[in-house]
């Protein structure tokens, strides 16, 4: 079984992602900072818990009427998809290493070209 390793310095940097400030809260962010404290067993038993309660708070987002739906979730749902993926791009910019990094702006400024050469083309 692969173990898993604790993020780096780089990693804790962002920002977190609009899903995680949706459905967690203080009491959530408290039981997880407990868990380095407690005995494996009560680590295991609270990291499970505290998943559980993120996934049931997540269906209850998702179960939700989708006018009562939270708007930071369908901010980019009107966007053209070229813009669509140039905020992906974005956001996933900031969990990368400098290396991903480069290849993402390579890759933005690849998009960037081929939307300047069909208005070109126009």
């Amino acid at each position: 079984m692969d173990v898993i390793s604790p993020m780096n310095e780089h990693e804790n940097e962002h920002t977190p992602p609009v899903l995680d400030t949706l459905i967690q809260n203080r009491p959530i962010q408290m039981l997880k900072a407990i868990v380095p404290y407690l005995y494996e067993p009560q680590q295991r038993m609270v990291s499970m818990m505290v998943r559980m309660i993120e996934l049931q708070r997540t269906m209850q987002l998702f179960d939700a009427a989708p006018e009562m739906q939270a708007q930071e979730l369908r901010i980019c749902s009107n966007d053209s998809p070229t813009e669509r993926t140039h905020q992906i791009l974005n956001v996933l910019r900031e969990y990368c290493t400098p290396q991903e990094r480069d290849q993402i702006d390579m890759i933005l400024n690849l998009l960037d070209l081929t939307s300047v050469t069909g208005i070109l083309n126009m």
